[in-house]
């Protein structure tokens, strides 16, 4: 009988999501916004759970219309768009990107990037329509009530992975490639090393609010979120998510809590007794006895390698977007497991330039947020931000960990919110400077 109820809800899962997509499509549309932004959010994450309306008309462009519904709300109900302070690099991010696809349209003879006929449109309008996340989010979720309700939305979608990967996946007797957590991306053909990134990178975002954020339901969500995220974090072994997520801890000593820093300290003399045994073989295996790097990180170099020559031949403007794979053998890996290296050779020196005004820019919206914010949960969304942008640089070093659109969605709309409260805490200072009288002066006499 379980397995009977079980199976008929299991049916039931997609006509209703798919009925609950077009339903909040239009009331996005017509009334609110920001309830079409609330699905994406949590459903970008979960492309095994959306994948389910493939099958269904137009259920292959799920994102796309949730995205069209709450850009179509913005321009209905919310007034239109704001001018949002970071449009100019983000801007000029995705115009570099499009320049970059006529570059590989004209050196490899592609059909022009007009119509589907050429296979990098596709890839760079899912990146673009990421990136202009930022904008839906700062023109869609304008005051802090909905901001909570966003927050608290990427953290439950977040725990929920995370205790779904505690409860599936048990640690082998011994590493094996074969058998790492991988989480929802799988369907994508993403694995480990994307998961454990994501989870350095959303558990830096939520264990930086909960340093701020005193409030009690919201705090233990983070905590819960954070605790539960070790498990799928230490079972990926992913060392650039290792590297990630140290990064965010001695970044929070240094700021706000030193005892980290301690614990950093403690954990270099002793990973090799108190992580899992799996873990510590994972990390010891990047080097043998002789000093050779095992087989994994050394394609990694013979891709960085590869990559750093496109760049020195093609310095200013890199082959163009995308186009690495066709630069290498039939079978090769075809991508450079180094987003820096990626735009290097892809996008030139322009590219690297602007894709580091990009990662400054948020890490400035961050720290802004956090010293000027004048609510507590700006500030902590302000500080956690910056911790979540700290990891992302740091992962990519490893791979491609910014372009993929389940994984860098709600970075892309967390940015949104942090500038929006910038704006909100500047609107409120400038209200409160003209709504304070001014003090009558007085005039001294002098004494006859």
């Amino acid at each position: 009988m379980i397995s009977f109820i079980k199976g008929l809800l299991h049916g039931l899962l997609a006509p209703t999501l798919y009925a609950g997509v077009w339903l909040t499509f239009l009331a996005g549309t017509l009334k609110r916004a920001e309830w079409t932004l609330y699905l994406l959010a949590i459903l970008a994450p979960l492309p095994v759970i959306w994948y389910q309306l493939h099958p269904f008309p137009m259920g292959k462009d799920t994102m796309d219309i949730l995205i069209a519904g709450t850009f179509l709300g913005i321009l209905i109900n919310k007034g239109g768009f704001d001018r949002a302070p970071s449009a100019f690099p983000i801007g000029v991010f995705m115009l570099i990107s499009f320049l970059a696809v006529w570059n590989s349209t004209l050196r490899f003879g592609l059909p022009l990037p007009f119509t589907t006929a050429n296979p990098l449109l596709a890839d760079w309008k899912n990146y673009v329509e990421m990136i202009f996340l930022y904008f839906l989010a700062y023109n869609a979720l304008k005051n802090e009530e909905q901001q909570k309700i966003m927050l608290v939305t990427i953290a439950a979608v977040f725990l929920l992975i995370s205790v779904r990967e505690f409860r599936n996946f048990s640690e082998g007797a011994a590493f094996s490639y074969d058998r790492r957590v991988e989480g929802p991306f799988w369907i994508l053909g993403l694995g480990a090393n994307h998961i454990g990134a994501f989870v350095a990178h959303y558990g830096g975002l939520l264990l930086g609010m909960a340093f701020i954020d005193k409030h009690k339901y919201r705090r233990w969500l983070y905590l819960a979120g954070v605790g539960f995220s070790l498990h799928p974090l230490f079972f990926s072994y992913s060392r650039g998510a290792y590297v990630g997520a140290l990064a965010v801890i001695v970044l929070y000593g240094f700021l706000k809590k030193r005892s980290l820093l301690l614990v950093v300290a403690l954990l270099v003399f002793t990973w090799h007794v108190v992580l899992p045994e799996t873990v510590v073989e994972r990390i010891a295996m990047t080097e043998d006895a002789s000093g050779q790097i095992e087989s994994s990180a050394a394609q990694r170099v013979v891709l960085w390698e590869h990559a750093l020559r496109l760049f020195q031949d093609n310095f200013l403007f890199g082959i163009g977007f995308n186009s690495f794979g066709f630069t290498v053998e039939p079978g090769s890996l075809t991508d450079t497991h180094n987003f820096y290296m990626k735009t290097a050779a892809e996008q030139g020196l322009i590219g690297l330039i602007v894709l580091a005004l990009v990662l400054v820019r948020a890490l400035v919206s961050g720290w802004r947020l956090y010293r000027e914010g004048h609510t507590e949960f700006h500030r902590a969304l302000g500080f956690g931000f910056v911790g979540c942008t700290v990891a992302v640089m740091m992962t990519n070093v490893f791979g491609d960990r910014f372009s993929y659109f389940v994984m860098a969605t709600n970075y892309w709309i967390v940015w949104g919110m942090v500038d929006r409260s910038v704006t909100l805490a500047r609107t409120a200072r400038e209200t409160v400077s003209e709504t304070v009288p001014e003090q009558p002066t007085q005039t001294a006499t002098k004494p006859s």
